[in-house]
C-alpha cells in the first residue's frame, strides 16, 4: 500500500509539472527535472521529431558526462523499451510521446524501472497533449509572423502600385495640361503680337513723330501704353506658368485654404479652355470654414472632374453646355458639388467609375486613372470622401473635406 501511495504521489507531482508553459523546451526541461528527481533517474533527454527519422535534442537534464550514454532514437525502437547501457550497470528507458521520444537513464534494477513505466503510462496522454499544445502554439506564432510579413509585403506592393499609377496619371494629365496652356496663352500671345505689329507699322509709316512737343507727347503715350499692355500680358503668362508648375509640385505639408480659393485656383488653369469650348460655369459659394488639406492634390481632383465634364459635354454635343459648382456645408463636412448637364452616367458604368484603368474614353486614349487617383487622394491622403451619382441634369461629383477645426484635420 505504501508503495502504491508513493507511485500516486510521484504521478501527481509529475502531472503538476506538465503544462506550466507553452514554450516547449521550457516545459519539457521542468518536467524532466521533476520526474528525474522523484523517480531517481540520473539523467533524461527529450528528442523532438524534425521529420522522418530525424530528431533534434530538445533539452537535457543531468550531468553532461552522461550525454554520450544516450544513443540517437531509431524507428526500430519501441515504446517502453529498457536497454542495458554497454559496459555499464545502468539502464535506459525509452518512452514514445506522440512522434517524439523521452529517454531516462537509471541506475536501478529493471523491476523498479517497470514501475516507473507504469507511472509514465498513467499520465502519458496528458504529457502528449501538453507537447502538442506547445507545438501548436509555436506553429501559430510562426503563422502569425509569416502572415504579418506577407501583409507587410502586400501593403508595400500596393503602395508601389499606387505610386506607379499616380505617375501614369500625372503623365496623362501633363498632355491635357499642355492643351490648357495653349488655350491660356493663345489670347495674350496674340495681343502681344498685335501690339508689336502696331508699333512696327507706325515706325514703317513714320507715324512716330518727335518734331513738336505735341507729337512727342502723343508718341510717348502710345509707346508707354503699348509697353504696359505687353508687360501685363507677360505677367499673365508668367503667372500661368507658375500655376502649372505648382500644380505638379507635390505638397509636403497640409495647408489651410477655403473651398472658394481651391475652385478659383482650379479655374485659373482650366477656365480659358472651358470658355473657348462654349461651356458656361455657374459657381455658388458662401463664406465657409477653411479646410486643412493638401491644396495641390485637391486641385488636381477638381481639375480632373471638370476636364471629364468638358470631354463628355463636347462628345455628346450638348446645346448650351454648362457646369454647376456649389460649395456648401453638410454637418462636419465642407462640400464641393460639381454637376454638368450632359445627361448622367449609365448605372452599369457608375458602380465601376472609381476603379483603376476603367475608362469610357478608349477611343480618346483615356487612361482610366484620373478618378481612381482622385479617390485615393481624397479618401486616403486627405481623409475625406468622394462620391458620384446622377443628378437632375447629369453626373454629380461630391467632394467632402473636414473643416480645419474638425478632429480629423491633423491626421
Amino acid at each position: 500500500m505504501t508503495h502504491l501511495n508513493q507511485q500516486l504521489l510521484i504521478a501527481y507531482e509529475c502531472v503538476s509539472a506538465i503544462g506550466i508553459s507553452l514554450q516547449l523546451e521550457e516545459m519539457m526541461a521542468h518536467f524532466l527535472k521533476v520526474f528525474s528527481r522523484k523517480t531517481g533517474a540520473l539523467a533524461a533527454i527529450y528528442w523532438k521529431a524534425e521529420g522522418k527519422e530525424s530528431y533534434k535534442n530538445g533539452c537535457f537534464y543531468g550531468k553532461k558526462a552522461f550525454v554520450p550514454l544516450f544513443p540517437h532514437p531509431s524507428l526500430k525502437m519501441k515504446d517502453g523499451t529498457i536497454l542495458d547501457v554497454p559496459h555499464n550497470k545502468k539502464h535506459l528507458l525509452h518512452v514514445k510521446i506522440a512522434e517524439d521520444w523521452i529517454v531516462f537513464l537509471f541506475d536501478a534494477p529493471k523491476e523498479e524501472i517497470e514501475l516507473v513505466k507504469a507511472i509514465i503510462t498513467s499520465f502519458n496522454a496528458k504529457l502528449e497533449n501538453a507537447i502538442r499544445a506547445c507545438k501548436n502554439h509555436l506553429e501559430l506564432i510562426t503563422i502569425n509572423q509569416t502572415l504579418e510579413k506577407r501583409v507587410e509585403e502586400e501593403v508595400h506592393k500596393n503602395r508601389e502600385k499606387d505610386k506607379h499609377i499616380l505617375h501614369q496619371s500625372r503623365l496623362a494629365q501633363m498632355g491635357e495640361m499642355i492643351s490648357m496652356i495653349a488655350h491660356q496663352w493663345r489670347q495674350p500671345l496674340g495681343s502681344i503680337s498685335t501690339i508689336a505689329a502696331s508699333i512696327r507699322l507706325k515706325i514703317a509709316l513714320n507715324r512716330l513723330e518727335w518734331n513738336t512737343e505735341e507729337e512727342r507727347t502723343r508718341s510717348t503715350l502710345f509707346l508707354e501704353d503699348s509697353m504696359e499692355r505687353i508687360e501685363s500680358y507677360v505677367k499673365f503668362l508668367t503667372h500661368t506658368i507658375d500655376d502649372f508648375r505648382n500644380f505638379f509640385k507635390p505638397n509636403k505639408q497640409k495647408e489651410s485654404v477655403t473651398l472658394p480659393q481651391l475652385i478659383s485656383k482650379t479655374l485659373e488653369i482650366i477656365g480659358k479652355a472651358l470658355e473657348i469650348n462654349g461651356i458656361t460655369l455657374n459657381v455658388q459659394t458662401y463664406e465657409n470654414e477653411p479646410v486643412f488639406t493638401y491644396t495641390n492634390e485637391v486641385t488636381q481632383v477638381i481639375l480632373n472632374i471638370l476636364k471629364n465634364a468638358e470631354d463628355v459635354l463636347k462628345e455628346r454635343k450638348i446645346e448650351e453646355p454648362h457646369i454647376d459648382i456649389r460649395i456648401q456645408k453638410e454637418e462636419e463636412w465642407e462640400t464641393i458639388l460639381i454637376e454638368d448637364n450632359a445627361g448622367g452616367i449609365s448605372p452599369e458604368i457608375l458602380e465601376h467609375i472609381f476603379e483603376p484603368y476603367f475608362s469610357t474614353k478608349s477611343e480618346k486614349n483615356g487612361s482610366g486613372l484620373g478618378l481612381y487617383m482622385s479617390k485615393i487622394i481624397i479618401e486616403e491622403h486627405c481623409k475625406g470622401e468622394i462620391l458620384v451619382k446622377n443628378g437632375t441634369m447629369g453626373a454629380q461629383f461630391i467632394i467632402k473635406l473636414h473643416g480645419a477645426s474638425h478632429p480629423d484635420e491633423s491626421r
